[in-house]
């Protein structure tokens, strides 16, 4: 279904019924068809969005559109459009952070976090300021350039090096889906909530309420590092480190990944 937010069309796909309700996030480049094989084996009812310039939901062009505050706020009226008041909230690398900015700002609307392979901005203000001119060159490049190229690049990425070793059908199912995106408007993506532009939260990790699950592959390094750190800092965290994986678990891993949201949900109904 299609629901209309602050001038936005946002696709989401809506399965099951009852509680809890969950709300996944996928990451650049990605819709709602990277939960496909997640979202059928969770129970309750699970909505998984594209997110803007995403998929099929509005392709805005401009970067204000994609700031983090806006995005967050975007997905609150998604919520009470649907009258749901609170979900087990999932976020996957660029939606991991903007889950995790979301539950800062609207903790009352998260009954618990799971972060995959993400991060809390970038703290150092020369690193963030190199971030930022890295993203901004991204961007040109996906103006600029031939789209099939810019994937070939990104798919390159010693990130997603794990990936190569699934089975051919599924790589060329995300090359494809990959492909069909609006470059212009993944380059508004990367300049208004690319992880240089989005905002510091790494003071305010320690107000997270929720309890909070930090997964991460074992192949993953910079964000095993990452999430270790962020680990220290949130009050109620675990994280659990995946073998085998790389950055994308959900999509490398999915019967374990499964079996992690399983027992967040049962931690979850415990601390009621």
């Amino acid at each position: 279904m299609k629901i209309t937010v602050n001038s936005q069309k946002y696709y989401i796909e809506q399965k099951g019924k009852g509680t809890p309700t969950w709300l996944l996030l996928h990451g650049f480049m990605g819709s709602h068809h990277d939960f496909d094989q997640i979202s059928e084996q969770l129970p309750g009812q699970v909505l998984v969005p594209d997110l803007l310039g995403h998929g099929q939901s509005s392709c805005s062009h401009h970067q204000h559109d994609y700031q983090m505050e806006r995005q967050a706020a975007d997905l609150a009226s998604l919520l009470e459009q649907l009258q749901v008041k609170q979900v087990i909230l999932v976020g996957y690398s660029m939606g991991g952070r903007l889950a995790l900015d979301f539950a800062l700002r609207y903790p009352d609307l998260v009954q618990a976090l799971v972060l995959e392979s993400s991060t809390a901005g970038i703290a150092d203000k020369m690193a963030r300021q190199k971030r930022i001119e890295h993203d901004e060159q991204q961007a040109q490049q996906l103006e600029n350039e031939s789209f099939s190229r810019f994937v070939d690049y990104w798919e390159s990425l010693p990130l997603f090096d794990s990936q190569k070793h699934l089975p051919t059908n599924i790589q060329q199912k995300i090359r494809e889906q990959r492909l069909r995106q609006d470059p212009q408007a993944l380059a508004a993506s990367l300049r208004g909530m690319g992880t240089g532009s989005m905002p510091n939260l790494w003071k305010q990790l320690p107000q997270l309420t929720c309890p909070t699950t930090l997964l991460t592959g074992k192949l993953d390094a910079k964000f095993n590092k990452l999430t270790s750190q962020m680990k220290e800092l949130i009050p109620k965290a675990q994280r659990y480190v995946l073998s085998g994986a790389g950055h994308n678990l959900h999509l490398e891993k999915p019967e374990l990944y499964v079996l992690q949201l399983l027992q967040v949900f049962a931690r979850t109904m415990q601390a009621k």
